[in-house]
């Protein structure tokens, strides 16, 4: 319908141009000089001077690229223009595609309407769509030439640069041999002339460059410039197509989520998309101008061949040209098509931080991007009366832009009625279809709906027909079921009564068995149970030698606070006899106790604390007796070292280095001050052992006078040797028993 509108349309104002074009010329023909002299030969010449001059015009720009360059740089609405006056396209082409598209998608709908009455018993059959691809360009010596795609030369979409000649914008196929190559290569030696002009300055060729000798080398040079030139404008359709996609999935995922740093992210993608596509551009452009100097090297003496095959060549690289525009041109789109997003997203972003200044005005400190609003109900009612009030407002306002585009459209018919009207009746069309499509939309809402309605009452119809169909069924197949079920439920009683009474009788007898093993698992318990007993008896025993060990042990270590060393020695009989009767039939107890001193057991012994404090006495002493020999001295030598002992001082480092890190050292050369004070620093450290080491180093009256104290030493270290070996004892039994 749509497009028999369109016929008629354009039929009416061809045959209304044709009319007054007719009637025109009959006017002239009729007219003589004087009736022009009568009119005026000046206000004819104003007439036609703006044909004339858009004639020239245009037949100058179809010459003169630089020229038709500089035109449409200056007016880019000049462009669709051109191309229609100069044949390069169809201006219905655009609007049957549309209209295609349109009968298209209303035939979808109509067969899915269709389809909800009909079942869907005729299905139809799709078509595969057939990818158009470049043909490819026929050269000298039947050698194929791949059709690149061509660089950017100016940002503006409208500006080409040597364009080559119309008949060889679609070259022949491989297997169409070419009807008229004469009238193909008269238009290629005229674009090579025009081709050269547009160059100001050519740019000498480097001292290292390789000039082609031959048709060959030429067309291989061709190539690889026209490859590196498909390969950049890929390289710039893909970072656009996928700079578009990512601004669609950003702005489409961030309604929901409100995130901030998606906004980020799409800054960051505008300047790596402008970056990308100015090297492509850059790359595309030394391309395009390497297929220029090889199209000015055809014309040069250097390359010596026939005629025909330099037309041939020419033919080659003008198809190259045009399908690098063609390829130019898919970039635009692509370009456009990213310059609109870019614009969206902006909006949207717009939009949004204007809604949420808004918001957070009307709600202070309120978080929009959380999941659920913390609102009370107050705040909610606000909430939904402004958020009503917004939707109101913004259909009023469509409202008011589609009233105020109808009216546009008309002044805008109005304005150019009488000239060429495609413009003005696609526009129309494509105003008129989107109103066509909004309406079919929903009037097919309402079908559908209506259809669904109908649908779902004849699904219950029809289900409840099948539910009592059903049942009648069940109930059927119920009763010989049951039938069946007792006889099977017979056979299999008869067969587990057998199975059970076999079973009971392997039962009985594994009873006895397992009675008879219980008997001996009994057995075994006891006498488990016996060596249990044993086993915690030992270790009783075990807790109670460690607790009468330890109890001997502190005897022995530490003595009665408060009283002097002579007071705190007492006998061992109760804690050794404590010992021995906890650990009675043990060996190694009975030994160790054999071998205790008996002044131990009766006497006893001094603690540590006890000797520390008697060694302050003893070691006064034998400072004053140093210079005394054993046999014992005059009174002088008494004093000398009297007077002695009391003018030396004990020093800060008390022990060598080397003996404290276990060094050889000769023990000789200490003298009775170094011996004590050797000792007295390992008493202080509490090592009795190291103490009575050195006491045993002295000699003469100062060893007399320490004889007592090493005797009471060594009795305590005995005591203590025997004690720590049977704590040991006494532990590694309890380890044992745990």
């Amino acid at each position: 319908m749509y497009r028999l509108l369109v016929q008629k349309t354009l039929h009416s104002g061809s045959k209304r141009q044709s009319t007054q074009l007719l009637r025109s010329l009959s006017t002239r023909g009729a007219s003589n000089i004087p009736q022009f002299r009568e009119a005026g030969f000046g206000k004819v010449l104003v007439v036609l001077s703006p044909f004339l001059v858009g004639g020239g015009v245009v037949a100058y720009a179809k010459y003169d690229n630089e020229f038709r360059k500089t035109l449409v740089t200056n007016v880019p609405a000049l462009e669709p223009v051109l191309k229609a006056l100069l044949q390069e396209e169809n201006p219905l082409d655009e609007v049957s595609k549309k209209l295609d598209e349109i009968s298209s998608t209303i035939s979808g709908y109509t067969s899915t309407v269709t389809g909800f009455f009909t079942g869907g018993s005729k299905e139809e059959e799709k078509k595969p769509e057939k990818k158009v691809d470049l043909p490819p360009v026929t050269r000298s010596k039947s050698v194929h030439v791949p059709v690149p795609s061509p660089p950017l030369p100016e940002p503006e979409p409208t500006v080409e640069k040597a364009k080559p000649s119309k008949p060889v914008a679609k070259p022949a196929a491989p297997a169409a041999p070419s009807p008229a190559p004469a009238s193909k290569a008269a238009p290629a030696k005229a674009t090579a002339p025009a081709a050269a002009a547009t160059v100001p300055k050519p740019v000498a060729p480097k001292p290292a460059e390789e000039v082609p000798k031959s048709i060959s080398d030429l067309e291989r040079q061709i190539d690889v410039a026209a490859a590196t030139a498909i390969k950049e404008y890929g390289k710039a359709v893909q970072v656009l197509k996928d700079y578009t996609n990512e601004v669609k999935k950003v702005v489409d995922e961030s309604v929901d989520k409100l995130d901030s740093s998606s906004w980020v992210l799409l800054r960051n993608r505008t300047s790596a998309r402008d970056t990308a596509l100015k090297a492509a551009e850059d790359a595309a452009e030394d391309a395009r101008e390497n297929i220029e100097k090889l199209h000015r090297l055809l014309d040069s003496r250097d390359i010596k061949c026939s005629d025909e095959l330099k037309d041939k060549a020419r033919e080659n690289i003008a198809a190259y040209l045009e399908h690098l525009k063609k390829a130019k041109e898919d970039v635009y789109k692509a370009r456009n098509l990213a310059t609109l997003g870019e614009k969206y997203w902006k909006k949207v972003e717009t939009a949004r931080n204007f809604f949420i200044d808004e918001i957070e005005s009307l709600f202070p400190g309120i978080n929009l991007s959380e999941k659920k609003l913390d609102l009370s109900k107050d705040d909610l009612d606000l909430f939904i009366l402004h958020a009503f009030t917004q939707v109101v407002a913004h259909q009023k306002e469509l409202q008011k832009l589609q009233i105020e585009g109808d009216q546009q459209l008309k002044r805008a018919l109005e304005a150019v009625r009488g000239t060429d009207q495609s413009e003005a009746v696609k526009a129309q069309l494509e105003y008129e279809i989107a109103k066509e499509k909004r309406e079919l939309n929903l009037r097919n809402q309402r079908k559908l709906l209506a259809i669904r309605a109908e649908l779902e009452r004849n699904l219950r119809s029809q289900m409840k027909r099948q539910s009592e169909a059903h049942t009648d069924h069940l109930a059927d197949a119920l009763a010989q079921k049951e039938v069946e079920m007792k006889r099977k439920f017979q056979r299999e009683l008869d067969e587990k009564i057998t199975t059970e009474q076999a079973a009971y009788k392997l039962q009985l007898a594994a009873m006895l068995g397992k009675l008879k093993g219980m008997d001996a698992a009994l057995k075994e318990i006891d006498d488990e149970m016996k060596g249990r007993a044993d086993a915690e008896k030992s270790a009783h025993q075990a807790q109670a030698l460690w607790g009468a060990c330890q109890s001997l042990w502190s005897s022995i270590r530490s003595g009665q606070p408060g009283k002097s060393w002579r007071e705190q020695l007492r006998p061992l009989k109760d804690e050794i006899g404590a010992v021995a009767r906890a650990a009675e039939g043990d060996e190694l107890v009975g030994v160790v106790l054999k071998g205790l001193p008996e002044t131990a057991k009766n006497r006893g012994v001094y603690p540590e604390d006890a000797l520390r404090e008697r060694f302050i006495k003893v070691e006064q002493v034998s400072r004053r007796l140093a210079l005394v020999p054993a046999e014992g001295a005059r009174l002088p030598l008494y004093f000398l070292s009297f007077l002695q002992a009391a003018l030396i001082a004990k020093p800060d480092v008390p022990i060598s280095k080397d003996e404290l890190e276990d060094k050889p050292f000769d023990f000789n050369k200490l003298d009775t001050y170094d011996i004590l004070n050797r000792a007295r620093y390992w008493l202080d450290r509490g090592d009795l052992v190291k103490t009575v080491q050195y006491m045993n180093l002295l000699q003469g009256a100062s060893r007399k006078a320490a004889m007592d104290w090493l005797n009471e030493a060594r009795l305590l270290l005995e005591t203590q040797q025997a004690a720590s070996t049977l704590m040991a004892h006494a532990s590694s039994s309890g380890v044992r028993f745990l």
